[in-house]
């Protein structure tokens, strides 16, 4: 007979009931209540420093990644450009390929989860920009549709690697 004592299954998990939803998450993550206006929303501690955060209801964000514009110094210079959007540069090379693309932080894939379409992102760098999961369309009432995301900002690759797990177990309830 082996006893173990103090020992913690870093791959035991559980399954969080939000009541309009279930997830299966690593068994350390804590469900955190918030008030949300026109949706249903909350968050999931991971660890010390980070935090998921999850909105469903009309208005959720669907984590596009705002538009890249390309400038040169010089062409700041000359326009009031002040946007922390813009990526500079000092001159552009004739070869340049002016394709904003490269300057991105995450990659996007489509998968079907709890048979919808998914939206997943996650960063081209681990640990710098989101990680999540949008659906466009739960469920609809009249003309308005319920939407869900649930991401996290600049995760450690670990929780990365976990909340990507995790999304995959989405299952969602109408109430």
């Amino acid at each position: 007979m082996i006893l173990s004592i103090g020992c913690e299954d870093p791959y035991r998990t559980k399954k969080m009931d939000f009541g309009l939803f279930t997830l299966e998450t690593p068994y350390k993550w804590l469900q955190v209540k918030k008030n949300g206006i026109d949706s249903y929303v909350g968050a999931i501690a991971v660890d010390k420093s980070d935090t998921l955060y999850f909105d469903l209801g009309m208005y959720s964000n669907n984590l596009t990644e705002p538009n890249i514009e390309i400038i040169t110094r010089q062409m700041m210079e000359e326009s009031a450009t002040d946007s922390m959007k813009d990526i500079i540069v000092k001159d552009i090379p004739l070869d340049f390929d002016l394709d904003a693309d490269r300057f991105r932080k995450q990659n996007v894939s489509w998968d079907t989860i709890d048979n919808r379409r998914a939206k997943i992102v996650f960063p081209r760098i681990s640990g710098n920009g989101l990680t999540g999961i949008y659906i466009d369309s739960l469920w609809q009432r009249g003309s308005s549709k319920t939407r869900f995301n649930l991401t996290g900002a600049n995760l450690k690759v670990q929780n990365e690697k976990d909340l990507l797990n995790a999304v995959r177990t989405l299952r969602f309830y109408k109430k």
